[in-house]
């Protein structure tokens, strides 16, 4: 067997052994998920059924985990940019490192330049990301 035979078949099964794992994981998710979103629309059905003070210091507090929740989301998803922006930076100074020192020519390094730049750009938008949204909320207000 060649090598070149054995790579794909070694990349190959690392490919459907990823999938599988994420087939898993989001099948053992969405119950819970569910079981959630049922209980919480029980509880509502309740609330809706007998008004009063306790359900409405109820749906404050239901309000108040959406909003953090919702804040959990945003900062989470600013990291995931800087966090992505970060290695694609670092993947194209590390791939430009390598290209100017194996090149004898000195021009094939500016291929880096393409991930670098593709990194700062996943940077510059995570790290913008929620400053402008946090200060149009607090306008608002």
């Amino acid at each position: 067997m060649s090598v070149n035979a054995a790579l794909f078949l070694f990349l190959a099964a690392a490919v459907v052994a990823v999938f599988a794992f994420c087939s898993i994981v989001v099948w053992v998710s969405t119950p819970a998920r569910e079981r959630q979103a049922r209980d919480r629309l029980a509880l509502l059905k309740t609330l809706a059924e007998h008004p009063g003070e306790n359900a409405r210091q109820i749906l404050e507090w239901l309000r108040t985990e959406d909003e953090k929740r919702i804040e959990r989301g945003e900062r989470e998803e600013k990291r995931g940019f800087i966090v992505g922006g970060l290695v694609v930076v670092a993947v194209g100074l590390g791939l430009g490192m390598m290209l100017a020192i194996l090149d004898n020519r000195g021009g094939a390094w500016t291929v880096a330049l393409i991930p670098f730049l593709i990194g700062c750009v996943l940077l510059g938008a995570g790290l913008l990301r929620n400053s402008r949204a946090g200060r149009s909320e607090k306008e608002i207000k």
